[in-house]
């Protein structure tokens, strides 16, 4: 049933009944994102962005080209992301053929992770991005930190009223 289409979201709600159970009935919801824009497919850079948006994907190439190849061994690697938004990001990336998953026939299941040679033809841009922060790091944190105490302060105001 698809109750509300506004904005760009449409959320689903479906109820589930069990017959094994016959008396708990399950909920759940949906919420799904619908682009209102086609992306521009005729420009390298919006190309790019539609490849690489997300928080953790240019870090998980990254990572994986290091060699850290395994779900766990990245999530290590990358505190801050949720196991989930890393599998959705990792499962993007598979889809964008950037990287390859191989799954190992034993108990528990063993999967690894290791860049196409599209994924590796990546690298060097990663590294020139990386390369350019790390040049521009005094410059860039001071306007990050600028960035975010201004929101804080807009922030305390709002709070204070």
């Amino acid at each position: 049933m698809e109750l509300s289409h506004k904005y760009g979201v449409t959320i689903q709600i479906g109820i589930n009944y069990s017959p094994i159970a016959q008396i708990r009935t399950y909920v759940y919801f949906c919420i799904m994102y619908e682009r209102k824009i086609m992306p521009n497919l005729n420009c390298g850079l919006d190309l790019i962005g539609e490849v690489l948006y997300g928080k953790w994907k240019i870090r998980l190439l990254w990572f994986i080209n290091e060699g850290h190849k395994r779900p766990s061994q990245l999530q290590r690697k990358i505190p801050d992301a949720s196991r989930r938004v890393l599998s959705i990001q990792l499962n993007e990336l598979e889809a964008h053929e950037l990287i390859v998953r191989k799954i190992y026939p034993v108990v528990p299941p063993k999967v690894e992770y290791s860049l196409t040679e599209f994924g590796e033809s990546l690298i060097p841009v990663i590294g020139a991005l990386g390369h350019w922060g790390d040049n521009n790091q005094e410059r860039l944190r001071k306007l990050i930190i600028k960035k975010i105490s201004g929101s804080v302060d807009v922030e305390q105001e709002d709070g204070q009223d």
